[in-house]
C-alpha cells in the first residue's frame, strides 16, 4: 500500500521532499493494517508523531501543507482520480485517498484487506 500511496503523490504532483509525503505515506500503511486509525485521526497523528520524533500538530500541519500543495497547483484530472475536491478536511482526505488507492486496479477493500495486491487465481 505504501508504494501505491507514494506513486499516487507523485502523479497528483506532490513534492516528494516535503515532509507531508512520507506522512500520507505511512499512514496509508497504517490504515491498512487497522482501520482503527481511520476513524480516530487524532490517534494517527499521534502515532506517526511517535515514528518520527515530533509532535501530533507538526503531522497535521505537514499532511495538511502537503494536501495544499497538490490541491493549489490544480493538476485536476490526476488529483481528482485521489481526492475529493469538495470536502478538503485533513481527515477526509487521508480517508478518500485510503479508499481511492484500495479500490484502484479493480480492487475492493474488504476488512482489512486490499485485494488489489492479492494474487488473482
Amino acid at each position: 500500500m505504501k508504494n501505491k500511496a507514494v506513486n499516487a503523490l507523485i502523479e497528483m504532483g506532490m513534492p516528494a521532499n516535503i515532509k507531508g509525503f512520507q506522512y500520507i505515506a505511512e499512514a496509508m500503511e497504517l490504515f491498512k493494517a487497522d482501520e482503527v486509525w481511520r476513524m480516530k485521526i487524532s490517534m494517527l497523528y499521534y502515532k506517526l508523531s511517535v515514528m518520527y520524533d515530533t509532535t501530533p500538530a507538526a503531522v497535521e500541519r505537514a499532511i495538511r501543507h502537503a494536501f495544499s500543495v497538490v490541491l493549489t497547483r490544480r493538476n485536476l484530472q490526476n488529483v481528482e482520480k485521489y481526492l475529493d475536491l469538495q470536502n478538503t478536511a485533513n481527515g477526509n482526505l487521508l480517508s478518500v485517498f485510503f479508499l481511492k488507492l484500495s479500490q484502484e486496479g479493480g480492487g475492493t477493500y474488504e476488512s482489512g484487506k486490499d485485494t488489489a495486491d492479492a494474487p488473482h487465481a
